[in-house]
């Protein structure tokens, strides 16, 4: 079953101390304005907090899949934690003006052992129907065609995912998606990953690239 919804936080903007925060394309990022007094310790607070409010209001809406995909991570309190300090060391991204945005391909939304499959089609056709195709993996410890596989669908035009949660097998070799009216146009970008039956081991999630609905 699919749901889209949109980040918690709402777009950021206007100057906050030294610390000017924008939104551009429904992302929200930060830019760091010039210190006049020639310390920018206050800058760099803001700064940290900024990218903190901007990767967990980002994330907000995947708890549910992050809370099984984080699981087994450890060296974190919660799931949610973990997957928000990944990000926050890997997945932020700064332009040559400073401004501040989640890198969406090096996004992670589970991280585990399970094997990932070959993935050799993925395209968007009339009626805004993502479909995805792939080369099973075999059947092992790693590896069972039962392995459920989730999507994810981001829409940075319209600040709103589209969950596909375990809607299908490993086995069935691929799957077709029908994304939201409100994606209609938009650029939009999708990864995958899989759960094992009983929900406690997990893939790696996959970038799978950047479509137009």
């Amino acid at each position: 079953m699919a749901k889209y919804k949109s980040g918690i936080i709402g777009p950021l903007s206007g100057k906050m101390g030294n610390a000017v925060a924008v939104n551009w394309r429904g992302v929200e990022y930060l830019r760091e304005a010039p210190d006049k007094r020639g310390s920018n310790g206050t800058g760099k607070q803001l700064e940290q907090r900024f990218k903190f409010a901007l990767v967990s209001g980002w994330l907000q809406p995947l708890r549910d899949v992050i809370w099984v995909g984080y699981g087994n991570f450890k060296g974190s309190k919660t799931p949610m934690n973990g997957c928000i300090g990944y990000h926050l060391v890997h997945a932020l991204k700064q332009d040559d003006e400073g401004v501040w945005a989640i890198d969406f391909e090096k996004a992670v939304f589970s991280r585990g052992e399970l094997l990932m499959s070959y993935v050799y089609e993925v395209q968007i056709s009339a009626g805004r129907v993502l479909k995805i195709r792939w080369e099973g993996s075999g059947n092992s410890v790693f590896s069972a065609p039962d392995d459920k596989a989730t999507f994810i669908v981001y829409s940075p035009d319209c600040r709103q995912f589209a969950i596909f949660d375990r809607v299908c097998d490993r086995g069935a070799s691929g799957t077709d998606l029908k994304l939201p009216v409100v994606f209609a146009g938009s650029c939009v970008q999708v990864w995958m990953h899989y759960v094992n039956i009983t929900g406690d081991a997990v893939s790696t999630t996959l970038y799978l690239g950047k479509l137009e609905a």
